[in-house]
């Protein structure tokens, strides 16, 4: 029994990151591996940063308004006194969150540079 040729398998070898490696093949299959030069950009970083300015921006803007939200009150816990306690709080999960992100971009950069 004659087994046919694997040719229109395709498979192709990766690096460690993922990314495809040129192989040996002859120039007339050209294919353009690893070629794009699209700027890649993970999406949950993208909304930690986007996180992190919003919970530094938000906590500085209530301490900057913090006069305007005194005022007389309905009864119970007015919303502008919880707002101004973890109002701290936020501005330092955000710094916190500024400080991991700048952290992992240095550990991706020297990555590449590897």
């Amino acid at each position: 029994m004659e087994q046919g040729t694997a040719g229109a398998v395709g498979f192709r070898e990766v690096d460690p990151d993922g990314n495809p490696v040129r192989s040996e093949a002859p120039a007339d299959r050209e294919e353009g591996y690893g070629g794009g030069s699209a700027l890649t950009v993970n999406p949950f970083i993208a909304a930690l940063w986007l996180l992190a300015a919003a919970l530094i921006g938000g906590g500085a803007w209530v301490f900057l308004n913090a006069n305007s939200m005194v005022g007389p009150s309905a009864g119970g816990m007015p919303t502008s006194f919880l707002v101004f306690t973890f109002a701290p709080y936020a501005i330092f999960a955000g710094l916190a969150a500024l400080v991991c992100l700048l952290f992992w971009h240095a550990v991706q950069w020297q990555r590449r540079r590897r």
